[in-house]
């Protein structure tokens, strides 16, 4: 992977093949330590980090998708309620399993946290979604466990993952 410093963080773009149905089967952003880091050139630490996802990223997507799948109904609550509906088939149509979600929401990139534990980074999946095209979709990961699944801003703050990591 070749990352470039785009004034803010590094990033680089990957396929990722498992993802293809979340992705219209084009890149994805992959970006390293979205907050809290300097401009230095990544270390091979950090490249490691990095590279974890692209090697590891099939070994986390069940268990994402099925966090956001047991989620679904609370998101499809909230949209109703927010916009006093009854039904909306088209923002929010029926999902009866992980794998439909492909249907309402696109991977948007994937955030490799600076920090770690056991070697493996805290790893962060952003998604739009069409029940919310504002605020979109975050899921932060540590290995197979899904820390939090909530805004899109889960997937890069950093203190979540350091409040994961310290306790």
């Amino acid at each position: 992977m070749e990352f470039t410093f785009n004034q803010f963080y590094w990033q680089t773009d990957i396929r990722l093949m498992a993802w293809a149905e979340f992705t219209q089967d084009e890149t994805t952003k992959l970006t390293f330590a979205p907050e809290d880091r300097n401009d230095a050139p990544m270390d091979a630490e950090e490249i490691a980090l990095a590279t974890w996802v692209q090697d590891n990223h099939e070994t986390q997507k069940s268990n994402l998708l099925n966090a956001i799948f047991e989620a679904y109904p609370d998101f499809q609550r909230q949209f109703l309620e927010d916009y006093d509906i009854e039904t909306n088939e088209d923002d929010l149509p029926t999902i009866t399993s992980a794998d439909d979600l492909a249907k309402v929401m696109t991977l948007q990139e994937i955030f490799v946290h600076q920090i770690s534990k056991g070697g493996v980074p805290y790893v962060g999946y952003q998604f739009s979604t069409r029940w919310d095209e504002e605020h979109g979709l975050g899921v932060l990961m540590h290995d197979k466990r899904v820390i939090k699944c909530g805004g899109a801003e889960t997937a890069f703050l950093l203190w979540i993952a350091e409040d994961d990591h310290d306790s």
